[in-house]
């Protein structure tokens, strides 16, 4: 994908936290919001969402809206998409924290995903929404040619979180999750 590339260990490590991920999805949905309105909406303390936020800020995730004064100055995402990879699972500092914003994001998103299961479809939104997974035999091109075209179908739509106006009536903010992954080979447990 596109976008923002973590490479840094303390950028990774910043990220890895189930609180830092949903207040940067929460506002990237509402565009610009303060510490205390993004409190009210994930269910914290302002003072918390705020120590949070700047962490945030220090690794170059979001930053503070441009001529805003006063005591709650707003905050907004810096790009949208950001991505990572494990590399070399080595026992780096650079793997260690690349395996722990893995493990925190995928902790989310399953979270994420069980409750939405549990919940009904609105009006309109019966049979839109989808769960899938396939095991395939694949090549590692293979395995990374679908990973490519999923972000490419993902980019087509992404322009409609910087501009409103290009977002349709009746659209609502969607979740697309995808991951690729080796099968652990039957009888063996690797770590």
């Amino acid at each position: 994908m596109l976008g923002m590339r973590i490479d840094d260990p303390g950028a990774m490590r910043a990220l890895a936290h189930p609180l830092r991920i949903e207040l940067f999805e929460r506002l990237a949905i509402e565009g610009t919001a303060t510490a205390s309105e993004l409190a009210a909406l994930v269910g914290a303390t302002p003072a918390n969402c705020s120590f949070h936020l700047r962490t945030l800020a220090k690794h170059g995730y979001i930053e503070r809206v441009e001529g805003a004064t006063g005591r709650d100055r707003p905050w907004r995402v810096v790009d949208i998409e950001q991505s990572w990879s494990a590399g070399e699972r080595d026992g780096s500092d650079r793997d260690l924290a690349a395996r722990a914003l893995e493990s925190s994001f995928l902790e989310w998103e399953t979270e994420r995903l069980r409750r939405a299961a549990g919940r009904p479809a609105p009006s309109g939104w019966t049979n839109a929404l989808a769960t899938a997974g396939a095991t395939l035999h694949l090549t590692p091109e293979e395995a990374k040619d679908i990973s490519e075209r999923i972000g490419e179908i993902v980019r087509e739509y992404v322009p409609r979180w910087e501009n409103p106006e290009l977002r349709p009536d009746g659209g609502r903010p969607v979740r697309v999750f995808t991951a690729t992954y080796l099968v652990e080979p039957a009888g063996e447990h690797q770590r």
